[in-house]
């Protein structure tokens, strides 16, 4: 066998390797968009959800969804240090974290029932966009 004709097969031994693992790669990708929580979409979907009877404003709501968000994120002294499952659509933890946030800078403006309102809003809104899944096993974090 001459060397060029080895040189060659070396060649397109080592391209259909290459083109396998891309091909492999392709195959592990998603096809879709990831998911993606965007403010504004779910302040719409959340205000659109409470009906015109409600008293709270889109305002009102994208404030409780980001008093929520910085919850979630950890800032509290109770949840900075461990890991606890998080409940969609508000823990009374969070409920009353956010009405003491929101009370603190611009004094009572909504009752905790409105805020657990716009939080089961917000987990229909994530169902919407597909970002939850089957709920966690209760599982001993201490």
């Amino acid at each position: 066998m001459s060397p060029l004709v080895l040189g060659a097969l070396l060649v397109a031994v080592l391209l259909g390797m290459a083109a396998a693992m891309v091909w492999q790669e392709a195959v592990k990708r998603p096809v879709s968009e990831p998911l993606t929580y965007v403010l504004e979409e779910a302040v719409r979907f959340v205000h659109n959800g409470l009906g015109p009877d409600s008293p709270l404003t889109a305002d009102d709501v994208r404030r409780i969804l980001e008093w929520e968000v910085i919850y979630l994120q950890g800032v509290t002294p109770s949840r900075r240090d461990s890991l606890q499952p998080v409940r969609v659509g508000g823990s009374d933890d969070a409920v009353q974290f956010i009405s003491r946030q929101i009370t603190r800078r611009s004094g009572p403006r909504y009752g905790e029932g409105a805020i657990r309102a716009v939080l089961e809003g917000e987990a229909e809104y994530l169902v919407s966009i597909g970002a939850l899944g089957a709920p966690a096993e209760e599982v001993d974090l201490g």
